[in-house]
């Protein structure tokens, strides 16, 4: 295992090199064992888990019939708040950390912390919030459905393998059933998954009720959900002195339920939207398309 979790940000960002982190994250992670290696991470895992179930909608109204095809960029910003940053430790191979003892988290300061002649790993990335983009392809409709997908993927070398980012999505127009509402509405599904060779393997989920309303070229819309994110990491465990082994474990996004509001501009082939999503874990989500 030679460049885990920087790969995350290397497809995140469309691939983007950002290679001069990787040793770090590795070196970070691989001092700590699952119980507090989950708590390093887990800010992680909130982040981009909230960010994969963004992003997905500008607009409630989908037609009955009629070829509909859309295609851009979509862009989601998780902010992380100082709590996010440290975590408090567990005890682990005969160490027992005193109360009110903080150690950085991944997003947490880069230097590390040295207790009791015992030095801990700083964060990868001190940084204040997560960042994701991903292109996003819609076509339609059937009966007053569309089909959503997002797709990267991309080779490492033969230690990690590859990264892939998949993700589907169905909506069905409510609207259709209802004529004299003066507001689009659909139900919507959406699931991802991502992964990096045998390293990590992530999935989210996202099903709610969207609703837009259009006044000339602007578009309101928000929508109120259900998700689920999970992100699973195997690591080997490498300190000085002692046999490695594999960690493995799974984290859970904080997220829940989440409602949406946002607002578009829509000129006629080109949208642009942002909207705020409202959860523990709160993203900034936006994008451009072109289509008809």
């Amino acid at each position: 295992m030679k460049k885990p979790l920087c790969i995350i940000t290397v497809l995140l960002l469309l691939c983007i090199a950002v290679s001069a982190y990787s040793q770090d994250i590795e070196d970070n992670v691989s001092r700590y064992t699952s119980a507090n290696g989950s708590k390093y991470l887990q800010p992680l895992a909130d982040a981009f888990g909230a960010n994969l179930n963004s992003g997905f909608f500008c607009s409630a109204k989908i037609p009955t019939f009629g070829l509909h095809l859309e295609f851009g960029i979509k862009a989601m910003y998780a902010p992380i708040p100082a709590e996010k940053k440290t975590f408090s430790p567990e005890p682990e191979f005969g160490w027992n950390p005193d109360p009110g003892t903080l150690l950085p988290t991944i997003f947490g300061d880069e230097e590390p912390v040295v207790i009791a002649g015992i030095e801990f790993p700083g964060g990868a990335w001190d940084t204040d919030f997560f960042p994701l983009a991903v292109p996003q392809l819609t076509i339609g409709s059937v009966l007053g459905t569309d089909f959503t997908v997002r797709y990267i993927t991309y080779s490492i070398d033969d230690d990690i393998g590859d990264i892939k980012l998949f993700g589907w999505g169905l909506r069905h127009s409510l609207s259709q059933y209802m004529p004299l509402m003066f507001l689009d509405i659909s139900a919507a599904f959406y699931h991802q998954s991502f992964s990096v060779g045998d390293i990590i393997d992530a999935s989210a989920v996202f099903a709610g009720i969207q609703a837009s309303y259009s006044l000339s070229l602007l578009t309101l819309y928000g929508s109120v959900g259900y998700e689920k994110s999970t992100l699973g990491i195997s690591y080997e465990y490498d300190e000085p002195g002692e046999e490695p082994f594999i960690v493995d474990f799974d984290l859970t996004g904080e997220n829940n339920f989440r409602t949406t509001l946002g607002l578009a501009l829509d000129l006629y082939i080109l949208k642009i939207h942002a909207d705020y999503n409202f959860a523990p874990q709160k993203t900034i989500a936006g994008g451009v398309s072109f289509g008809f």
